[in-house]
């Protein structure tokens, strides 16, 4: 089993995820209201084991796929 070791963007907790069950993973834009950030970037990654929508990770899609690659 290979894992690659996340941190949570909502409360900066470690998150280890196997990375042949990871589903899907992209980038999300900050949220902007009436000109301040309300929420910032975070990138959103799934797993195939749970349809819970998946975890928000400070950690860019393009990071991760450096993460993955390496264990690869």
């Amino acid at each position: 089993m290979k894992t690659i070791k996340l941190t949570s963007a909502n409360d900066g907790g470690k998150i280890y995820i196997n990375i042949e069950q990871i589903g899907h993973y992209y980038d999300v834009k900050e949220k902007i209201t009436y000109g301040r950030v309300e929420k910032k970037a975070y990138t959103r990654i799934g797993v195939t084991t749970h349809n819970n929508g998946g975890f928000e990770v400070i950690e860019t899609a393009d990071k991760i796929d450096k993460m993955i690659n390496k264990l690869m």
